[in-house]
């Protein structure tokens, strides 16, 4: 049976795991400060709570972390197979495209802003945070630790969102947008790119991703913001 445990050092209150948890094993503490873990005993160690909790403060053990290779693209023919039906797909208009990219540009924003009036100046760490989490989500990555492989099969994943090119020299990378894709989102509300605080996330966010597929952790730097994004992943520590 799984255990879970929450370190109350690092719960911020915000109730994500009471409210995804699908068998409400979490309740509120009565004064709303923290979860706590009322009916442990109703766990079915589907690990929502783990991968939702925006501190990492929850733990769950006895259960196995399965990386989520159903996820692979490459795999989608064999998923096919296993279902018995064919994948769904959908003709995309240009307007649909362009409804599309408004309505996620005005969330990104509106998400940004809610950050950081929510968590302060601790924004940049939930950014990271949010790279370390989606990192579950990409397991090809893990086939090769190694810098130059994960930078090549990240290029692969984000093309046609985040098209970057990379160089690496002595372990440092320097990676170049040309430009960012949220630099329209991003000069749209009227922000500057660069400094931003949806750009500051998401350069946390590729800290957090390269940390966790290389197994050592990352700085980011940009070194330059506009027609084209510089950043520089170097290792610390």
């Amino acid at each position: 049976m799984a255990s879970i445990e929450i370190a109350e050092a690092g719960c911020r209150g915000c109730s994500l795991c009471v409210d995804t948890c699908p068998v409400h094993v979490f309740d509120t503490s009565p004064d709303g400060a923290l979860a706590v873990v009322a009916r442990d005993g109703d766990c079915i160690g589907c690990l929502a709570c783990f991968y939702v909790c925006p501190s990492r403060c929850i733990e769950v053990t006895d259960v196995v972390h399965e990386k989520p290779y159903h996820r692979i693209e490459e795999h989608s023919a064999v998923v096919e197979k296993f279902l018995q039906r064919p994948g769904e797909r959908i003709e995309i208009t240009a307007q649909d495209w362009e409804e599309a990219r408004h309505d996620v540009s005005r969330c990104l924003v509106g998400l940004a802003d809610t950050i950081e009036s929510t968590i302060g100046r601790g924004y940049k760490t939930l950014g990271r945070q949010s790279g370390v989490l989606a990192a579950a989500h990409l397991p090809e990555m893990y086939e090769d630790p190694g810098l130059e492989k994960v930078l090549a099969a990240l290029q692969k994943r984000f093309r046609n969102c985040f098209d970057f090119d990379y160089e690496i020299s002595e372990g440092q990378a320097r990676l170049t947008f040309k430009p960012c894709g949220l630099c329209r989102v991003v000069e749209e509300s009227g922000q500057k790119v660069g400094e931003a605080v949806l750009c500051h996330l998401f350069h946390e966010y590729w800290a957090g991703l390269v940390t966790t597929f290389v197994g050592k952790k990352h700085q980011c730097r940009v070194t330059e913001a506009g027609a084209e994004c510089h950043m520089e992943l170097t290792t610390s520590g």
